[in-house]
C-alpha cells in the first residue's frame, strides 16, 4: 500500500510539473512576441546579412541571400530564448513580465528598447570594426597581418588599371 501511495505521489508530481512547464512555455512564448525579442532577432538577422553581404563577392547568386536568411533560423533562436526563460524564471515572474509588456507602458518600453537594441548592435559592429582596423594598423609590420589587410581592402579597379598602364 505504501508503494502505491509513493508511486501515485510521484506520478501526480510528474504530471503537475509537466503542466507547469507547458504553462510557463506558453507564457514565455507570448512574452517573446511582445517584449521586443522577435524584433531584436529580425534586426540581428538584417545586420548579420549586411555584414556577410559586404564580405562576399557582388556576383553571388540572387537566391543565396534568401537561402541564407532561411538558414539563419531565427525561429530556432527564439525557441532557445523561450526555453531559457522557462528554465530561469518562475511562472509568476513570467506572468508579471507578460502583464507589463501587454500594458501601454510595456508596449512603449518594448518598442523603444528594440530601437535602442538596434542602435547598440550597430554601435557594437562599428566599434568592433574600428578596433580591428586599429589593431591591424598597430601590427601592419607582421606579414600575415599585411597580407590579410590586402585581402580585406583590395585596391580599387581603376587604381590597379592605372598602375598596370604605367
Amino acid at each position: 500500500m505504501r508503494k502505491i501511495i509513493i508511486l501515485g505521489t510521484i506520478l501526480l508530481s510528474t504530471f503537475s510539473y509537466a503542466d507547469d512547464v507547458k504553462q510557463k512555455t506558453a507564457i514565455a512564448e507570448k512574452l517573446v512576441s511582445v517584449d521586443g525579442t522577435e524584433q531584436g532577432l529580425e534586426n540581428t538577422d538584417k545586420m548579420i546579412l549586411e555584414q556577410i553581404r559586404m564580405r562576399l563577392p557582388k556576383d553571388m547568386p540572387a537566391n543565396f541571400f534568401t537561402d541564407l536568411t532561411k538558414n539563419l533560423n531565427s525561429e530556432q533562436r527564439k525557441q532557445f530564448i523561450v526555453q531559457r526563460y522557462v528554465e530561469t524564471f518562475s511562472q509568476k515572474e513570467l506572468q508579471a513580465a507578460l502583464n507589463f509588456y501587454q500594458s501601454n507602458e510595456g508596449k512603449a518600453w518594448a518598442k523603444k528598447a528594440s530601437e535602442i537594441g538596434g542602435e547598440v548592435a550597430h554601435f557594437t559592429t562599428q566599434n568592433a570594426r574600428n578596433a580591428l582596423n586599429t589593431t591591424m594598423q598597430e601590427h601592419v609590420e607582421n606579414p600575415t597581418v599585411k597580407q590579410l589587410m590586402a585581402r580585406m581592402n583590395p585596391a580599387p579597379v581603376a587604381a590597379v588599371e592605372k598602375a598596370e598602364q604605367k
